[in-house]
């Protein structure tokens, strides 16, 4: 599972979310939103069967009581969801998913997934990007390699306080295992191997640099607060030995 990052300069977007593959290993946009009675609607395959349902007075299909006020404030949108997914189905542009009253949307079509405020717009909805850290290949070792991936920094000009930030990072959490020259590196503002003021060494970060670690959860967790920081990812094995 990825985690959810606040974007303030992407357009359109309001998330990223971080994380090794996209939704159902297809999809990189999502827009959630919360429609109270759509538990009723999602299931009725066309607006005369949901109406229809609406005026039921007995039987298991029965909508409750209690509901009845919510589903009648909400029957134009209701309605036009049914209808917004039946064409989705048609176009076959992505996915929808139902819990309780909220929806969520898969598609890699952003501008068809805007479409979607037409249903209701006063409803509040969210969009979802994900960023992934690709996976380029395998790392052969002749031992059996101490951890299972790897990602490598990417060589990027970063303000003095980014190698703090790292050091403190490494410190306190567990799963993450820095190279010895990226733990050396990120140790600068901790001492004073570079001389007051800082060498521009700190303010450059390189390609060579990388952290091992094992669980897909940990470099979300990384991924979450230093997202454009990370470069190519690896999958460490052991060499296939020769037959």
């Amino acid at each position: 599972m990825g985690l959810l990052k606040s974007v303030d300069n992407a357009s359109g977007i309001d998330f990223y979310d971080y994380r090794a593959d996209a939704y159902y290993n297809k999809y990189v946009y999502r827009v959630r939103f919360t429609l109270p009675g759509i538990r009723y609607a999602i299931y009725e395959k066309n607006v005369k069967d949901f109406l229809a349902r609406v005026n039921l007075t007995t039987g298991w299909r029965k909508i409750r009581d209690e509901d009845i006020p919510t589903i009648n404030e909400n029957l134009e949108s209701l309605k036009n969801f049914i209808e917004l997914r039946n064409n989705f189905r048609k176009t076959k542009e992505g996915i929808i998913r139902v819990e309780h009253n909220t929806v969520a949307v898969f598609s890699n079509d952003l501008s068809m997934l805007k479409s979607i405020e037409s249903i209701d717009p006063t409803i509040e909805y969210d969009y979802t990007e994900v960023q992934k850290s690709e996976l380029v290949g395998v790392k052969y070792f002749v031992n059996d390699p101490k951890h299972k991936f790897r990602v490598y920094l990417k060589s990027k000009r970063v303000d003095i306080s980014f190698s703090k930030e790292l050091y403190l990072v490494f410190g306190r959490t567990e799963g993450l295992h820095p190279s010895p020259a990226l733990k050396y590196w990120a140790m600068g503002t901790q001492t004073s191997r570079y001389g007051s003021g800082l060498s521009w060494r700190l303010r450059w970060t390189s390609a060579s640099h990388f952290i091992d670690y094992d669980d897909e959860s940990t470099l979300s967790y990384l991924a979450l607060m230093y997202g454009d920081m990370l470069g190519k990812r690896y999958k460490l094995e052991k060499r296939p030995e020769a037959i």
